[in-house]
């Protein structure tokens, strides 16, 4: 992924993150809409890349959105062959399917999540998803 992009889309992150803290609903959705342009715009093409969708889940307000942002996120992971993304991909969406009521399901992404993660030296994920996993459980 080109650096100016992946600059863009932690930028948008970051704008979200303040209009969210400032309760400013208004600021939030216009720069989801335009992280969502990009993602869009990218989608398919050699620049498109799962934090695009990874992000967009993370800031989704519905799970049910997320869940499919996730889902769309861990295909490219997956195609690109991108083990770190494909890892915490997986938490996130388990995190939205247990808040769904769907145990099993989260369980599963959260297996699959575990798995993905032990290759990374991401110790922070790899607790995170032991603290879920006794959460679930």
């Amino acid at each position: 992924m080109n650096g100016q992009i992946f600059q863009q889309i932690e930028t948008f992150a970051e704008s979200m993150m303040k209009a969210a803290e400032a309760d400013n609903e208004k600021e939030f959705y216009s720069v989801y809409a335009e992280l969502e342009a990009l993602a869009e715009q990218y989608k398919g093409k050699k620049s498109d890349h799962p934090v695009f969708w990874e992000t967009l889940a993370d800031f989704a307000e519905e799970n049910q959105d997320a869940i499919k942002l996730y889902q769309q996120a861990y295909q490219l992971a997956d195609s690109l062959k991108e083990t770190e993304y494909k890892a915490s991909i997986q938490y996130s969406l388990a995190q939205r399917l247990f808040e769904e009521g769907q145990k099993e399901d989260a369980l599963e992404a959260l297996a699959k999540a575990e798995k993905f993660a032990g290759f990374t030296e991401d110790q922070e994920l790899q607790e995170d998803i032991q603290q879920l996993r006794s959460g679930i459980e």
